[in-house]
């Protein structure tokens, strides 16, 4: 075996795992979503459009819509969050830098389930945040803050926090501090130090976690049915819904191939979109 052959005999094996656990099951969903449904099994093998007319009918289109508002929402809040919360965590002490990373870290060991009990009592009525307003006098008739759309981007935000804070922190700590030193300097106030000189430099990782959290988002299916109303519901639930509940395989796959569209097109208008401003 010559040394050439061996970078491609280690590349190929990743291709092999990627072939056999992505696109063959994607291969699979996207055949599937022409089938016909068999009201006593799956499926019937066929080639129809039906499943995809159906996307098209108000109540599913309605969803669609309401999964990417969701999704944007939940991934904007949470960059918004995380940036300015790991730029204030890394010119903190050494010990209280490990601090906040060993919390984060453990944030991330919870599950989505655990995460959304947790809400779903502390939303409570009888034993929550409305009760313990209610006893200090400041809510005169304390109710259930769930399940509502506000209480699903607090599960969201919970959710994707320590993600992004964890994937800003490397390069908020490496960065270069001497241009921010310099404006300081000059009388520059901290806030517009923040707005013109910081938020530039870390454009491109905005732009990468914002994808990654609306990706990430699209596809949450514990927050959504636990903390939101149906209304609330993403296409994630509606899918699931269908091809389990209702045992209709054709259409919960044809919803699954519309929603990667509606994903892959975002991702690249996105991308697009950061390469010309990088370049400009």
């Amino acid at each position: 075996m010559t040394r050439t052959a061996i970078p491609y005999l280690i590349g190929a094996f990743p291709l092999a795992m990627l072939g056999i656990f992505f696109l063959g099951p994607l291969a699979f969903m996207v055949v599937v979503s022409f089938f016909e449904r068999d009201p006593l099994g799956f499926y019937n093998v066929a080639f129809v459009w039906d499943n995809y007319a159906k996307f098209f009918s108000s109540f599913y289109y309605t969803v669609s819509m309401r999964s990417l508002w969701s999704a944007s929402l939940g991934s904007l809040l949470v960059v918004l969050l995380a940036f300015p919360a790991m730029y204030i965590i890394v010119d903190l002490h050494r010990r209280w830098q490990l601090f906040w990373a060993i919390l984060l870290l453990s944030l991330m060991c919870l599950s989505e389930v655990i995460i959304g009990f947790a809400w779903l009592i502390l939303f409570s009525e009888n034993s929550g945040i409305p009760k313990f307003l209610g006893w200090v006098g400041l809510w005169d008739e304390p109710r259930s803050l769930s399940p509502s759309f506000g209480a699903m981007l607090v599960g969201f935000v919970t959710l994707g926090f320590s993600l992004v804070a964890l994937m800003f922190y490397p390069g908020m700590a490496q960065r270069d501090r001497s241009i921010e030193e310099a404006a300081l300097t000059l009388g520059t106030p901290p806030a517009r130090v923040f707005t013109k000189v910081v938020l530039p430099n870390f454009m491109p990782a905005i732009i990468s976690s914002l994808v990654t959290m609306f990706v990430y988002f699209l596809g949450v299916f514990v927050m959504p049915t636990m903390l939101g109303r149906p209304q609330d519901w993403n296409m994630t639930v509606i899918i699931t819904d269908k091809a389990v509940g209702d045992a209709n395989m054709p259409l919960g796959a044809a919803l699954s191939v519309i929603m990667l569209i509606f994903t892959l097109i975002i991702i690249g208008g996105l991308m697009l979109a950061s390469r010309r401003g990088a370049k400009s």
